[in-house]
């Protein structure tokens, strides 16, 4: 064997040796294959050890056996993973180990990137080179690891198959030689090519030893796997086009590309999508593939959308090759990754279908790899996706072609009028069955013949018609469409008959062919024509005796109906001449304005077909009212006009309707006076009573007697006593409005309906108004008489609510009164009386009350539910009067509400809750926030800001200390301006709260639109929170719904340990209640704030 004793250039190798093929190694040196004279080959090795250049010439190849070869290779494995030289140690002959015959080779196999590994069976541990501990992904800076770490290190769907092949190798059957995946810590694979045999057995066969070397293939694999997918994919191309000529379907063309494209694992999953009618979504209409289940459960688009970001989408929606290199880290395939991930698809690329001159779609495939899509593979893609869509556009246009001409067959077949074409010189080239079942004729009879020969050669008369003036001939030679709207043809049978026919010029690649002319038999349409002129003739006959208002018009477009023709009753109707109505033209200068909106809907709208009957009110020329019943039909107008055409008849029903207006009125009213009798009394009532209930106020029915009646009508007569009534009621009239009723009962008995009444003392009111105007003097016939009164009044809802109980309450109290002494007054009961007298008795002191200094202001903490911190106080109102005492809220509140002195009252404890509030802060007591609430009638009346604004100015309080607690009603009465009183509150600085919340309307809307701080929870909710599962509910609910709203959330009428405990749970941060402490004045309150 040749040997080299100094390192070789590249150049002097290939002059030496020509054949040689250098293969180049990471460290600089290189590797060759060389020839010795006699034929035989060997490497010759340069390589780099210990910082030095050196040669290494190794084994003759036919100077061992292959048996020999595999040994000395294996031996030199073991002495490479120990980092020993070979060469240097052959030469120095080194004492120790022997060095391996053959471990040039293996030494070689190390530095050209090969793992090097030794297994000992016994031990379990696998020596090896750091270089396979690379390949391996394991530290490299040990030299042994564990036979378990090492299969460990494989890819979970190649572990079987190693294990495998290994036991085999074991049992003596074959060398170890297989290629399989590693999967490193970072989640990445390579491909390795791992060879082993075994070589020490003991003496009873059994393997104790096992060495062998691997190296990476993951490049070489991949180009294989590009060559193999780019042959498959022309192998596709080429069946697809074979496909293509055999004009398959669509569905089966695509589904047969799908499954090419995944044969023999070139793609994962492939499908091809069609974008929908919506322009938006993508739907498969063919796939195949693994997983290809995948598609039913995403959703693809083709818009801005993030389901429109993916390959397929953006192939559509730009026109172009998409490609996802990597399914985990392209953010755009977010919304498909781990669903794409779970099947396998690590790349995909999607290219779009182009047919009839657009973008219908994409062709998209899926791969099992990263990067899988290089340019020639797309550019491939391309070129499949392409011929697919230049064979769909051909097949649909072929098929739209045909559809076209069996459409234009149809049309010709079915259609109802007669239909032929002829060439130049008037030669019969096409003709549909109407026209042949028209004119007696077989298409074989027709077809290739002149037309104006067969049907058109004689006028009705029997004279010629000279072929010159025939009018089709305009369309054939000067190709100019023509219309004749009465002609006559000719049938086989020779008889004739009326057409209209229109005739147009035919072109074929731009020139004058011939033309297509349509005929309708019209003799229907002349009879019809002879019966109308018939028929107008007998109409204008009846309409000349008629004493109805017959008329015709013309609608315009604003709704003006036009009147163009009347009969010469008009003026009965009317009273207007039949020249002026013409004259005045417009329909609607006749209509009373109040019935515009009928004559609309009836009459100036009509659509056509449309008939009506309604009844209006005419305007006559003498400025009378009449009543007519008007009945109209609206046709189309004729082409050459603009809108519709009415027909109409007017009856005079002025007569009837006074008759009825009459009927009607003295169905529901006294004669004698005009007033409603008890029959519409009853109906007003159920009218105040739904307003009632609507305004939750009263209705208040007097029952009112004349006290000295029956004296003037035994004395002066009937007539007398009619007087007495008439200036009776329209005293009443005067006392009270006009929503209010007034009924005349009988004899001298009136009843009141007084409707939305705010309070009683609106009802005494008006009472003492009456008697009062009653009570002055009436003359009758010379007679100054007395028209005094008693009166009973009985209120909704107190006491009743229907009208028979009502009346019969209102009348046992008008007894009551004229037991009383007559002229007076009673309500139904003495307690009401009661009421009503204490009602106004509070009132009176009330408003002294204010300014002899008799209210006072109490305060009850408001605390941290946790900490027990006091956070806020709620100031309330308290009326100590030196002759009642402790008036309860309850009872002075609601009058100081009705009264109005709500106002200025609630303007006070404003003024003096900022006061105190600061003058605790002046003593040096925490910052506390001071709750006030306020009633509606203060809410909504001007100078609500500057009353705040002032308060806050002259006490010099903090705004944002100042809370203000508002009901859920206030909130939802008169939006807008309610919106915009918020808006000017809180401009100040202050806090809003919504007291009671829960118990009013309940409506979640205005808690975004005001600007509210905090919820307050009604002590309703909370007395029995720990027995009533619904008060539980409830209050839970509305801690958690001001939570979410980051609202702040207060529990008022907290009494006991259990209420406070629950709150705690339920995650309230504030409570109020007997509990912690009553309202207290402001000494004891500022005690109160100094405990510890």
């Amino acid at each position: 064997m040749a040997r080299i004793a100094t390192p070789l250039t590249d150049r002097r190798i290939r002059q030496t040796h020509p054949t040689a093929k250098p293969l180049k190694l990471a460290d600089g040196g290189g590797m060759y294959l060389l020839l010795n004279p006699d034929g035989s080959r060997y490497w010759r090795l340069d390589y780099r050890f210990g910082g030095k250049r050196k040669t290494l010439a190794l084994g003759v190849y036919p100077e061992v056996t292959l048996g020999e070869a595999r040994r000395r290779r294996c031996a030199a494995r073991a002495l490479l993973a120990e980092g020993r030289d070979p060469a240097a140690e052959r030469k120095a002959g080194k004492a120790g180990k022997p060095l391996p015959d053959g471990s040039e080779q293996a030494y070689a196999l190390a530095l050209l990137g090969e793992g090097v590994w030794d297994w000992n069976l016994r031990s379990g541990r696998v020596r090896h080179n750091p270089q396979w501990a690379r390949l391996m992904g394991l530290d490299v800076q040990q030299t042994e690891h564990t036979w378990q770490e090492a299969i460990a290190c494989l890819q979970e769907q190649d572990r079987a198959g190693v294990m495998s092949a290994i036991r085999a190798c074991l049992d003596g059957n074959a060398v170890f030689d297989r290629e399989h995946r590693i999967r490193h810590a970072d989640g990445t694979s390579i491909w390795l090519h791992n060879r082993g045999e075994v070589v020490e057995r003991d003496a009873e066969g059994n393997p104790l030893r096992m060495v062998g070397s691997l190296r990476e293939v993951t490049e070489l694999r991949r180009e294989a796997l590009a060559m193999r997918q780019r042959n498959l994919l022309l192998q596709i191309i080429a069946a697809v086009n074979e496909m293509l000529v055999a004009e398959r379907p669509e569905h089966e063309l695509m589904a047969r590309i799908c499954q090419e494209l995944v044969r023999d694992d070139l793609f994962r999953m492939a499908w091809v999508g069609l974008v929908n009618e919506d322009g938006v979504t993508v739907d498969s209409v063919a796939e195949a593939g693994f997983e290809n289940t995948y598609l039913s459960k995403v959703e693809i688009r083709c818009d801005d959308s993030p389901q429109g970001q993916g390959p397929t989408g953006t192939a559509i929606r730009l026109g172009i090759t998409a490609i996802n290199d990597d399914t985990e880290t392209n953010q755009q395939f977010a919304p498909w990754r781990e669903r794409a991930l779970l099947h396998g698809y690590r790349s995909s690329a999607a290219t779009p279908l182009r047919a009839y001159g657009r973008i219908i779609g994409a062709l998209t495939v899926y791969s099992e790899e990263p990067h899988a899509f290089g340019p020639e593979k797309v550019i491939l893609l391309e070129k499949l996706a392409a011929d697919l869509g230049v064979v769909m556009g051909h097949r649909a246009a072929l098929a739209a072609l045909r559809e076209s001409e069996e459409r234009f067959r149809l049309l010709l077949d079915a259609s109802p009028e007669a239909i032929f074409g002829v060439d130049s010189q008037g030669i019969c080239t096409f003709v549909n069955p109407a026209c042949l079942d028209m004119l007696g004729y077989t298409q074989a009879e027709v077809l290739g013949k002149s037309i104006h020969a067969l049907i058109h050669h004689s006028y009705p008369d029997g004279r010629p018609y000279p072929k010159e003036q025939c009018h089709i001939r305009s369309s054939t030679l000067e190709g100019k469409p023509t219309h004749v709207d009465s002609e006559v043809h000719w049938r086989k049978d020779g008889t004739s008959f009326p057409v209209e026919y229109w005739s147009h010029p035919m072109y074929h690649n731009g020139q004058l062919v011939g033309a297509v002319v349509n005929f309708i038999d019209i003799s229907e349409r002349k009879r019809m024509e002879q019966a109308l002129r018939e028929s107008e003739e007998r109409y204008r006959l009846i309409s000349s005796v008629s004493t109805d208002l017959l008329y015709s018009c013309m609608q315009t477009a604003d709704g003006d109906l036009i009147i163009d023709w009347a009969t010469t009753s008009a003026d009965q109707v009317f009273g207007y001449s039949l020249d002026e109505i013409m004259a005045k033209g417009c329909w609607r200068h006749l209509v009373h304005p109040d019935d515009f909106a009928e004559f609309d809907r009836n009459i100036a709208y009509l659509a056509p077909g449309q008939r009506s009957e309604c009844e209006l009110r005419i305007l006559a020329k003498d400025g009378a009212v009449h009543y007519i019943r008007a009945y109209t039909l609206a046709m189309e107008a004729a082409d050459d006009q603009a809108g519709n055409r009415l027909y109409g008849a007017c009856q005079d029903i002025t007569e009837r309707r006074q008759a009825e207006a009459r009927i009607e009125f003295l169905a529901h009213h006294d004669v004698l006076t005009g007033l409603p009798n008890r029959v519409l009394l009853r109906d007003r009532f159920e009218q105040a009573l739904a307003r009632a209930q609507r305004s939750q106020k009263l209705v208040a029915m007097l029952f009112l007697d004349l006290d000295n009646f029956k004296r003037v009508n035994d004395t002066l007569g009937h007539v007398a006593g009619d007087q007495l009534l008439l200036e009776a009621v329209k005293r009443l009239t005067h006392s009270t409005r006009d929503s209010d009723t007034i009924s005349r009962q009988g004899g001298d008995e009136f009843i009141l309906l007084l409707n939305e009444i705010p309070d009683m003392e609106t009802v005494e009111r008006v009472a003492a108004d009456i008697l009062r105007l009653l009570a002055e003097p009436v003359e009758i016939n010379g007679h100054a008489m007395n028209a005094s009164c008693s009166i009973g009044i009985a209120m909704y809802p107190q006491d009743g609510s229907d009208f028979d109980s009502l009346l019969q309450k209102a009348d046992t109290a008008m007894y009551n009164a004229k037991d009383a002494g007559r002229n007076t007054y009673r309500f139904f009961d003495d307690r009401m009386n009661r009421q009503a007298r204490e009602h106004l008795m509070l009132q009176n002191r009330l408003h002294q009350a204010l300014y002899r200094a008799e209210l006072q202001l109490h305060y009850q903490p408001q605390l941290d539910a946790d900490s027990g911190k006091v956070t806020g106080v709620e100031a309330l109102l308290r009326w100590n009067n030196p002759e009642l005492g402790d008036i309860s809220p309850a009872r002075f509140i609601p009058v100081a509400e009705d009264s109005g002195l709500i106002v200025p009252i609630g303007a006070w404890v404003i003024e003096q809750s900022c006061r105190q509030a600061q003058t605790w802060r002046q003593a040096g007591l925490p910052d506390i926030i001071m709750s006030v609430n306020l009633s509606a009638l203060q809410f909504r009346r001007a100078g609500l800001i500057e009353t705040v604004a002032g308060a806050l100015a002259r006490s010099g309080l903090p705004p944002h200390l100042l809370e203000l607690e508002l009901t859920e009603s206030i909130l939802l009465q008169d939006v807008e301006n309610t919106l915009d009183t918020v808006r000017q509150l809180k401009a100040l600085g202050i806090r809003l709260a919504i007291d009671d919340f829960g118990t009013g309307y309940s409506s979640l809307s205005y808690l975004k639109r005001f600007a509210v701080d905090r919820l307050k929870i009604d002590q309703s909710f909370v007395r029995d929170i720990h027995t009533d599962p619904d008060d539980a509910a409830i209050v839970s609910a509305i801690i958690q719904l001001a939570r979410s709203l980051r609202l702040g959330i207060i529990a008022e009428g907290v009494e006991t340990a259990e209420q406070l405990a629950f709150l705690r749970e339920a995650g309230c941060s504030e409570v109020q209640g007997y509990l912690f402490s009553r309202p207290l004045a402001p000494a004891a309150m500022d005690a109160f704030l100094r405990m510890p």
